[in-house]
């Protein structure tokens, strides 16, 4: 007998709001996992409210990563049935695709979503993912959907009236996105803006996060007599689910400058950063990034390596001379609540701003994206590391899969995630424990 996996199409539920609203904290959730045979796995989530566009095109892909059975989903009340032989699934579902240039065929699941040429997209990309194992009966499953491009909205106001066109640019983007939900590539965004009575605006677009550890902002502006063009550099990369807003005012002065302010909103706490463009800025902008490390060698530190009393877990972005360095702390808080959960609010928030590490601070969670890097990167096997780690006299990595004590805070605390290269990454819930290891990324340089 051929089980089968059904699927309700209303119960795709959104781990976020529409990225014009602001962010609410998950509520309660369930995990059942069972790493021997059995006739069903559920996961139950109760999530933030909001709307899928439609069409959402549903996948399973095997262990080896093929495509065994797809359909699309065109309404709300439409149900899936999909018919798959016994065996382990991954579950991915796309929303919004239809606005991003999409591959030939999904066979793969390294099979890429890509940003249009443009650099920007007119619509929000959602992707959601979950792990089931089938055995010789039906299985059901519900698809948590986050959105994996952050929103932007530009602006420009008492520009001079004799210029003619402004755009925006944004370096360093990621290009693509795979079904597993990994980013690959970069891209650079030139987004136009266009006038609306006397403010020059983009309308609301929609990018892949930073490739980067920063982000170069380049604003250009047209008139008769040529192009001048300003840049800011901030001091992070933009990140997925994230709705900026980017205001800048022309202001006339001894020498011309552009003054604004970008801000980030619907992320708890709003942050204002104070930037300067034009010929009298010393440096493009204040930017608040911290002062760069230097290599005493001249070889930069690999990844799964140690580095001034530190673990080195990723290692990004690598030139002759240069390199993003991913440090993983070498201690863990393991039994600690998620910020959603009553009581206990600032209990992760306290953890973070008390780490600190051979002399480095400013330690915080991982995001989504950094965990699912740490999965890909290691595959599971962490055995290598935790000797680095333990070589440190720090706590060893827990991989395991069955539990939520295995499970760690990511993105802000709103989702864990386990070490296990197959692992889900879910909603957090308000009722559990979960583990907390916190990294720091550092920019080297080779003297």
């Amino acid at each position: 007998m051929i089980p089968k996996l059904t699927f309700i199409s209303t119960s795709l539920l959104l781990a976020a709001t529409m990225l014009t609203g602001c962010f609410s904290p998950s509520s309660d959730t369930i995990d059942t996992f069972d790493d021997a045979a059995t006739s069903k796995l559920r996961v139950i989530t109760r999530a933030a409210t909001g709307d899928p566009i439609y069409p959402i095109l549903v996948m399973a892909y095997d262990e080896a990563g093929a495509l065994k059975g797809q359909q699309t989903i065109t309404k709300p009340e439409q149900g899936i049935s999909l018919q798959l032989a016994e065996g382990s699934y991954h579950i991915t579902a796309l929303s919004g695709h239809t606005s991003y240039d999409e591959p030939d065929s999904y066979s793969l699941q390294s099979s890429l979503i890509s940003i249009p040429a443009a650099g920007y997209a007119s619509q929000p990309l959602m992707i959601g993912g979950a792990d089931v194992y089938l055995s010789n009966s039906s299985a059901s499953v519900n698809v948590v959907m986050t959105f994996r491009v952050a929103s932007l909205q530009m602006s420009l106001a008492e520009v001079p009236s004799d210029v003619t066109a402004v755009s925006i640019g944004i370096s360093q983007q990621h290009g693509a996105i795979d079904m597993t939900g990994a980013f690959n590539g970069t891209k650079t965004v030139n987004i136009p803006c266009y006038k609306e009575g006397d403010v020059w605006s983009s309308g609301q677009v929609y990018v892949m996060p930073g490739a980067g550890t920063s982000t170069t902002l380049t604003l250009s502006l047209t008139n008769a007599t040529g192009q001048t063009s300003y840049s800011y550099e901030l001091a992070e990369p933009l990140s997925a689910a994230v709705p900026y807003i980017i205001r800048g005012t022309y202001v006339e002065a001894t020498v011309p400058t552009i003054t604004g302010v970008i801000t980030i909103e619907g992320w708890g706490s709003e942050r204002t950063i104070d930037f300067d463009f034009g010929n009298g800025s010393s440096g493009g902008g204040s930017s608040s990034g911290t002062t760069t490390p230097y290599v005493s060698d001249t070889k930069i530190p690999e990844a799964g390596s140690e580095w001034e009393g530190h673990v080195v877990a990723l290692t990004e972005n690598v030139t002759d001379t240069e390199a993003d360095l991913l440090l993983l702390a070498l201690h863990e808080e393991t039994n600690i609540h998620a910020p959603a959960a009553e009581g206990y609010e600032t209990e992760m928030t306290d953890f973070v701003a008390a780490y600190s590490e051979a002399g480095l601070s400013d330690w915080r969670v991982p995001t989504e994206d950094e965990a699912r890097a740490l999965k890909k990167a290691y595959g599971g096997n962490f055995e290598e590391l935790n000797l680095v780690v333990e070589g440190l006299s720090g706590d060893a990595i827990t991989i395991a899969t069955t539990s939520n004590n295995a499970r760690y805070l990511c993105a802000d605390g709103t989702k864990t995630f386990n070490f296990a290269e197959n692992g889900s990454i879910t909603s957090a819930g308000t009722s559990v424990k979960y583990r907390l290891r916190l990294v720091k990324r550092v920019h080297v340089v080779v003297k």
